[in-house]
């Protein structure tokens, strides 16, 4: 019986003590599998899960082909350590970095002086010099100790001066500056981020999580700009300048129907890749920002506001003075030419001042206002770039005597080319006032449109039949009798009109010989592809604005032409 019994007292203990490990061993298994399956989680991730820190690439700015015009480039920071090189070993070293890295050596001096632990070397460096650098030994042929490089990017502008006015740069922490540039930085800015992979103990990459790197880069800019158009216009206009050494010329090529901007240039320009070699006074984009006195390119404007109010047609007389003509006790003149009986017709042919000055007063001082201003002087374009100007344009009760026979024959009155551009734009399309556009559209990283610019109406300016009148006089300014024979394109009508504008200075537009000369125009007359105008600032040897914009301007529409696949009407009619 006592043997029993102890046997039983041996099972209870044993049993007993398989129950305290069993429940010991499900309470470890428990605190493994529940308790600390966080803590474990976090310690299985920093084996197999790794991140890694990226910053996207600043977008890039594109012609609406997506020719690159404003990209990045891969390069490097070069730092040093300035007190890990031996004393006598230092002055040295940074005679080879200055002249290695083209830095003043008198800067880098003033670096080290300032007693911080790593002083900037040089920022944006090829990485084919870093590595150059990098490789630098002191006397001992020991490695320069302290010398390090960072991964950097640099922006870069790979058709160098092309538009250059109009994109901008960007400032040494590579946030837009100047230019489109600057005015969409926040589009074009990248973000940073993580990206996380889960590896497999032999290191294969299992799989991929968090946010795809591409995502980070900024959006990307195309502009209604056409590379072709651009390279025709820019060639041509140092042309220009090689023959007539303006102080400035420019150019700007538009399609009135839609008002895209397919082309715009003004020479000197600048290389925003070269920044140590930038002219300040080349960075203004005159366009938008300069003024002139537009000369006769005013005069279809104004004469189209008269008929538009009907107080005469294209074949009303009027009689032009002999060339001279006296008003508000100043003398008014036709350039050598003496004129009388002409048609409203023929004044816009002739170029005729009195005639057109005649034309303004019969409108009266309030339409010749309402209608350079429906035109769209006075007030910006806004084409989405800063420093535009708005031009010097009077209201009424400011006007002397003498404005109203000024200001429409482009005297007294100062626009920006661009404002020119756009009025011609009206005048090519029936009346209607398309707003001029640079930027077509805008692509997120992941290559959605996020913005797309639509062509606008503005307003309409005038009838389309008036237009037709004054666009049929305008279109005789290159044929024979007209003042710009020299705008001719073979084989197209080339609707026109030169400004010849002598420059107001020290009070006076005599005696001083400085001009500025300009044509512009649109062709096929019948159906116009695009408009253009050509300005020269202060032309060499001749002045006026047929003999020395005209070729320009004939020479880049007859090129445009051919890329844009226009056929000449009389051929498109046989056909």
């Amino acid at each position: 019986m006592k043997l029993h019994q102890d046997f039983v007292i041996r099972i209870f203990f044993a049993a007993s003590a398989l129950l305290v490990l069993a429940a010991g061993l499900i309470y470890w298994l428990y605190n493994l599998q529940v308790v600390r399956q966080g803590e474990f989680n976090t310690l299985a991730q920093q084996i197999y899960i790794k991140s890694l820190s990226h910053t996207g690439n600043r977008g890039t700015i594109r012609d609406h082909f997506g020719n690159l015009l404003a990209g990045n480039e891969n390069c490097k920071d070069i730092y040093l350590e300035p007190k890990r090189v031996p004393g006598e070993e230092l002055p040295g070293v940074l005679i080879r970095l200055s002249e290695s890295l083209d830095v003043d050596l008198e800067l880098l001096q003033q670096r080290v002086n300032s007693n911080k632990v790593e002083i900037v070397i040089k920022k944006y460096v090829d990485i084919d010099l870093t590595a150059q650098v990098l490789d630098m030994k002191l006397a001992d042929d020991e490695p320069v100790e302290g010398l390090r490089a960072l991964d950097s990017e640099r922006r870069t502008y790979p058709k160098r001066s092309m538009l250059a006015n109009i994109i901008g740069f960007t400032d040494h922490e590579n946030h837009g500056a100047f230019g489109l540039e600057q005015v969409f930085d926040e589009k074009l800015q990248q973000s940073s981020g993580k990206s996380h992979f889960i590896r497999a103990e032999n290191g294969t990459i299992l799989e991929r999580q968090g946010r795809d790197p591409r995502l980070l880069d900024g959006h990307d800019i195309y502009l209604t700009i056409e590379e072709p158009l651009q390279d025709i216009l820019q060639k041509e206009l140092q042309n220009l300048r090689d023959e007539f050494n303006p102080t400035v010329a420019y150019a700007m090529l538009a399609d009135p129907k839609t008002g895209r901007i397919l082309a715009i240039a003004q020479d000197p320009s600048f290389d925003p890749n070269k920044r140590e070699e930038m002219n300040p006074d080349h960075w203004r984009n005159r366009m938008i920002s300069d003024v002139l006195e537009p000369g006769s390119t005013m005069k279809p404007i104004a004469i189209t506001g008269a008929i538009q109010a009907g107080l005469m047609d294209i074949n009303t007389h009027f009689y032009c003075e002999k060339g001279i003509w006296w008003y508000g006790g100043r003398p008014l003149k036709d350039a050598g030419h003496h004129y009388e009986d002409l048609t409203v017709h023929e004044i816009i042919q002739k170029s005729s001042n009195i005639g057109t000055a005649k034309i303004a007063l019969a409108m009266g001082e309030n339409r010749l206002y309402q209608t350079l201003r429906r035109f769209g002087f006075g007030e910006r374009v806004d084409l989405g770039l800063p420093h535009e100007s708005r031009g010097i344009f009077r209201k009424v009760p400011q006007w002397d005597k003498l404005s109203i026979t000024r200001f429409p024959i482009g005297q007294g009155i100062a626009v920006t080319p661009v404002q020119m551009l756009q009025a011609y734009c009206a005048l090519a399309n029936d009346g209607r006032m398309m707003k001029l556009q640079l930027v077509d559209r805008i692509i997120a990283p992941n290559g959605n449109v996020v913005q797309s610019f639509k062509p606008e109406m503005k307003q309409q300016v005038s009838s389309p039949r008036v237009i037709q009148q004054v666009v049929n006089a305008m279109k005789t300014v290159t044929e024979e009798g007209g003042t710009a024979r020299q705008a001719r394109v073979q084989n197209y009508n080339v609707a026109g009109k030169t400004g010849t504008s002598q420059k107001w200075i020290n009070g006076s537009y005599e005696g001083h010989g400085k001009y500025i000369s300009s044509f512009i125009g649109f062709v096929p007359a019948e159906d116009p592809a695009f408009v253009l105008l050509v300005v020269a600032d202060e032309p060499k040897g001749k002045f006026y604005g047929g003999s020395v914009c005209g070729p320009t301007f004939s020479r880049i529409a007859e090129q445009s032409l051919r890329y844009l696949n226009i056929i000449p009407p009389e051929v498109a009619h046989k056909k």
